[in-house]
C-alpha cells in the first residue's frame, strides 16, 4: 500500500515537473521569438533608405506568455509607470509606435504627431463595437441593447442619433449656456444652503467640493428628482466611476465583486428615475431647457433616441449612467487639480493674486460671475489647460476596419490602436519640463500690441485632452464652463486659507499625489488632500 502511495506520488511529482518545463520551455521561446522579431522590426524604423521609409508595423513588444501578452504590465494601477517605461523604451529605440498583445488582442500604441493626427482624421478606424463592449461590461446591458444603442449606424436621415443631439443640445452655444446656467445657479444654492460656511469651518477641500459639484451637475443634467429619490445615488456610483476601467477590460466578477455590485445598483435607481419620470410626461408644446423630472433638454432627447433604437428600460438606465459620468467623472477632479494648484503654499507665490486679480474682472454689478469673460481670461485658462496637459491619461481607442497606413505606421484589419495623452502630453520634444505644473505654459503675448492672451492653436497631436476627430467630447464646452464657473465661484465669494496636506499625497511637501487606477482612465483621480478653513465673505453670496 505504502508502496503504491509512493509510485503514485512520485509520478504526479514527475508529471509536475514536466509540466513546469513545458510552461517554462514555451514562455521562454515565445520570449525569443518575440524579442527577435521585435528587434527585427525596430531596426526598419532607424534605416534612412528609401525603402525603409515606407509604412510598416509598430515593433512588437516583447512577451513570455501566449495570449496573455504584455496584459499583466500593461494592468499595472501605478498610473504613469507602463506610459515612462514605455516613453524610455521609444528613446532608446528611436520609435514613435509601439506594438503590444493586450488580453489577446493585438494592439498599437500610436504617440507620433503625425500618427495621432491620422488616426483622428482616418476613415479606416471606428468605435462602434469598442463601444458595444463598453454597453455590456460597463453598463450592465444585454447585447441586443449594446447594439442598438451603439450602432454602426443610423442611416435614415430623418432618424436622430446620439452626435445629432450633441450637435444640437449640448455643443450649440444656446444649450451650453442653458446648461452652464443651472449649474451655477444650484451649485450657488448648495454653497448658501450650507450654514456652516457662515461662521467658518476647516474641510478636506476635495472631499468638500466633491459633493458639491456632484449634486449640481446632477441636477442640472437630470434634473432634481433623481437626487430626491435617491439621496445616496453618489455613494455607489463612485465606487463604479472609480472601477469603469477595470470593467471594461472585463475584470472577472470575483475580483472586483463592489464594482459589479454599485453597477447594478446605480442602473437599477436610474430604472426607476425614468419609470417616474415617463409617468409625468410634458404637456403637448412644452419643450423647456431644465425641467425637474428628466433635467436638461439633451437628456430629453436622448430618451427619444432610446425609444427610436428600441432600448429596453435596463439599457436606456445603463445608457443615462455613462451620460452622467460624461458630465462628472473628468470635470471633477479637473476642478480639483486646478483649485489645488491655486492655493497650495507650492505654487509661485503670485499665481493665487494674480488669478483672483482676473476673476475680479469676471464679477458683474450683480455679484454674480460672467461666465463668457472667464473663458478669456488668460492665466485662468492657461492654468485650465496646463491642468489637462498634466492629468489626463486619455487612451483614444478606435478599432480597425481596414488595414491602413496611419501617419507612417501600418495596422491591420481587426487589430486596435491606441493614442496615449499620457505620453503625448509629457512628451520634453513636444513640452519643456513636461513633468512640472506650469501655469504659464499657454500664455500668448501679441508682438505688436503687447496683450497678452493664451493659445493652444497648433498643437495638433500633441495636445488632445478631449480626444479628436468624429470622437472628439462633446461636453467639452460645458466641461470648461463648469469648472471655471466652481473656481469662480469659491474663490470669489469666500475666504479659503491653505491649513495642510492629508492622506497620502505624494508631491512636493505632501501635495496629492495621482490616485492609483488602470491606464487610460481620462482626468487621473485624487489621492491625499488639503486641509483648507473656508468661510463665507460678508459681500459673498
Amino acid at each position: 500500500m505504502a508502496t503504491n502511495s509512493y509510485t503514485l506520488l512520485s509520478a504526479l511529482g514527475t508529471l509536475l515537473l514536466g509540466l513546469v518545463i513545458t510552461v517554462a520551455l514555451v514562455c521562454g521561446y515565445t520570449y525569443l521569438v518575440t524579442l527577435t522579431s521585435f528587434h527585427i522590426n525596430a531596426r526598419k524604423h532607424t534605416d534612412t533608405s528609401a525603402k525603409a521609409q515606407l509604412a510598416h508595423s509598430p515593433p512588437l513588444v516583447p512577451y513570455f506568455v501566449p495570449g496573455l501578452g504584455s496584459t499583466i504590465t500593461f494592468s499595472n494601477q501605478n498610473i504613469g509607470t507602463y506610459w515612462t517605461w514605455l516613453q524610455s523604451q521609444a528613446s532608446r529605440y528611436r520609435q514613435d509606435a509601439f506594438a503590444i498583445i493586450l488580453a489577446g488582442k493585438h494592439t498599437n500604441f500610436i504617440f507620433s504627431e503625425a500618427g495621432i493626427a491620422a488616426i483622428f482624421k482616418s476613415r479606416q478606424v471606428s468605435r462602434e463595437k469598442l463601444d458595444q463592449q463598453l454597453g455590456v461590461n460597463v453598463l450592465g446591458m444585454s447585447k441586443e441593447d449594446s447594439v442598438k444603442a451603439f450602432p454602426y449606424d443610423v442611416a435614415e436621415k430623418e432618424k436622430s442619433s446620439v452626435a445629432k443631439i450633441y450637435s444640437e443640445h449640448l455643443l450649440s452655444s444656446s444649450a451650453v449656456n442653458a446648461l452652464t446656467g443651472k449649474f451655477m445657479e444650484t451649485f450657488r444654492a448648495e454653497l448658501e444652503s450650507d450654514a456652516s460656511l457662515g461662521e467658518g469651518i476647516e474641510v478636506d477641500l476635495y472631499d468638500f467640493l466633491w459633493k458639491k459639484v456632484f449634486i449640481a451637475s446632477t441636477t442640472a443634467q437630470c434634473g432634481s428628482t433623481l437626487l430626491e429619490m435617491f439621496p445616496d445615488f453618489s455613494t455607489d456610483y463612485k465606487i463604479w466611476e472609480d472601477n469603469l476601467l477595470g470593467l471594461l477590460f472585463g475584470t472577472p466578477p470575483l475580483f472586483a465583486r463592489s464594482a459589479y455590485d454599485a453597477r447594478d445598483a446605480s442602473v437599477k435607481k436610474l430604472e426607476a428615475w425614468l419609470n417616474a419620470g415617463y409617468a409625468k410626461p410634458l404637456k403637448d408644446g412644452e419643450d423647456p431647457d431644465w425641467e425637474p423630472n428628466f433635467g436638461a433638454k439633451v437628456m430629453r432627447k436622448r430618451h427619444d433616441y432610446y425609444h427610436q433604437q428600441g432600448l429596453s428600460i435596463h439599457g436606456q438606465a445603463g445608457f443615462d449612467l455613462i451620460a452622467i459620468a460624461g458630465i462628472i467623472s473628468n470635470a471633477t477632479p479637473a476642478t480639483g487639480w486646478l483649485l489645488l494648484h491655486i492655493l497650495s503654499p507650492t505654487s509661485p507665490p503670485d499665481f493665487h493674486s494674480r488669478i483672483m486679480a482676473e476673476l475680479e474682472s469676471s464679477r458683474k454689478n450683480d455679484g454674480s460671475v460672467d461666465i463668457p469673460a472667464l473663458t478669456r481670461l488668460p492665466l485662468l485658462n492657461s492654468a485650465f489647460h496646463e491642468v489637462l496637459r498634466l492629468y489626463v491619461d486619455l487612451l483614444v481607442v478606435r478599432q480597425v476596419d481596414s488595414s491602413v497606413a496611419l501617419g507612417g505606421h501600418y495596422v491591420k484589419q481587426g487589430e486596435q490602436v491606441m493614442a496615449p495623452t499620457w505620453m503625448t502630453h509629457r512628451n520634453p520634444a513636444f513640452f519643456e519640463n513636461p513633468e512640472v505644473f506650469d501655469p504659464e505654459r499657454f500664455l500668448t503675448k501679441d508682438a505688436e500690441t503687447g496683450k497678452v492672451g493664451y493659445s493652444i492653436a497648433g498643437l495638433g497631436g500633441k495636445y488632445f485632452p478631449f480626444g479628436g476627430g468624429h470622437y472628439m467630447c462633446p461636453g467639452r464646452t460645458f466641461a470648461k464652463q463648469e469648472v471655471l464657473g466652481t473656481v469662480a465661484v469659491l474663490l470669489l465669494n469666500f475666504d479659503i486659507d491653505f491649513v495642510g496636506y492629508t492622506g497620502q499625497g505624494s508631491g512636493k511637501h505632501g501635495f496629492p499625489g495621482i490616485k492609483k487606477g488602470y491606464a487610460g482612465n481620462q482626468v487621473v483621480g485624487i489621492e491625499g488632500d488639503m486641509r483648507v478653513r473656508i468661510k463665507k465673505r460678508s459681500t459673498g453670496i
